[in-house]
């Protein structure tokens, strides 16, 4: 979010959006030309966006944003609404983890007790299962 006062800037929630993206699905996720190719465009457009050197983009453009990163348009639109969306973005990462902490180590059927929990509970208990993995001795298996 900003400061009181000030309004985030499209370039400020773009670059929020990617660095959650890259923690999610990687880095190659979120490269300029990456993005340019799922949306449409160029490169140069995704990386004026992303730095503010265009500020007005078109509607579709907006559109083509918030569907690669799984937000509403109304998230570069308005503070709080992106607020929200940040905060569920933020479970969807956790539980991500938390579901694959949970393979890795053999631990199934996980799903529904779950869902009650904040990202933060669900990124504690990610970590505890890779931790009780680690101190047993439980080989990480890739893929599940």
């Amino acid at each position: 979010m900003s400061p009181a006062g000030s309004q985030r800037t499209l370039a400020q929630a773009l670059t929020t959006l990617i660095a959650k993206k890259a923690e999610r699905d990687g880095e190659a996720s979120v490269a300029d030309q990456a993005i340019g190719e799922a949306i449409g465009k160029s490169r140069t457009t995704v990386w004026k966006l992303r730095t503010g050197q265009e500020v007005n983009p078109k509607i579709e453009t907006l559109e083509a944003l918030a569907k690669y990163f799984g937000v509403k348009v109304t998230y570069f639109l308005d503070d709080e609404k992106a607020a929200m969306a940040d905060e569920q973005l933020d479970a969807l990462a956790a539980a991500r983890r938390l579901q694959e902490a949970a393979e890795r180590n053999g631990v199934r059927g996980l799903n529904a007790r779950l869902g009650s929990l904040s990202p933060d509970g669900l990124a504690a208990v990610a970590q505890l299962i890779e931790k009780l993995g680690d101190s047993e001795g439980v080989r990480h298996r890739p893929g599940g």
